[in-house]
């Protein structure tokens, strides 16, 4: 169980979300909306331990997120070429975290010849999909995805989302989506928080 009791975050002096609280079931999907502007990518961040927050309380399992080594809140951002060393290949970036197989990296449409590139290599889109195989280690509990298919065609969207879905059903992976489209939350989440309310 995912809790999140009371939270309050500020940036730049701003208040972006006062109070809020939720819980998310082990295999559970979770959509979250909100207007451009109002703080998801943020949100996202502190839900994952990349950033502080003000005050309230983050658990996994009753237990606060692990402060060193593998983390099993994975976040994908909307701009995942921020989270690649520009110097390495994406592959070593990938094998820090595990080693999918050829079959694996198929289900997300990621290419093995991407894997010997740089990040500044390849286009978004790919970089979004080695970003997500590298989420997916079997020892991550929770995926929050930002946006993760927003640049990618319909019909891979289509396989990626559901890749994730079969994830999150045979391996109890909690998912939390940040998305601006409404219809794809509504095929994909058992719920929904739609915010401000």
């Amino acid at each position: 169980m995912f809790c999140v009791s009371q939270l309050t975050i500020e940036q730049d002096e701003r208040l972006l979300w006062q109070n809020f609280s939720f819980s998310l079931a082990t295999g559970e999907r979770l959509g979250i909306s909100a207007p451009s502007g109002y703080g998801k990518t943020i949100l996202g961040r502190v839900l994952a331990g990349w950033q502080t927050y003000r005050q309230g309380q983050i658990t996994l399992d009753g237990l606060p997120l692990p402060k060193q080594g593998y983390c099993p809140v994975q976040l994908v951002p909307q701009h995942p070429e921020q989270t690649f060393n520009p110097y390495r290949t994406t592959g070593e970036a990938l094998g820090d975290a595990w080693h999918p197989d050829e079959k694996q990296m198929g289900y997300l449409h990621v290419k093995p010849e991407w894997l010997m590139r740089k990040p500044a290599q390849l286009s978004s889109g790919e970089l979004a999909r080695i970003a997500l195989l590298r989420a997916l280690d079997p020892r991550t509990r929770l995926l929050i995805a930002d946006e993760v298919t927003a640049q990618l065609d319909p019909p891979i969207q289509k396989d990626i989302w559901q890749r994730l879905i079969i994830e999150s059903q045979q391996r109890k992976l909690s998912i939390i989506i940040f998305s601006h489209q409404m219809a794809l939350m509504r095929q994909i989440c058992s719920r929904i928080i739609v915010t401000p309310v």
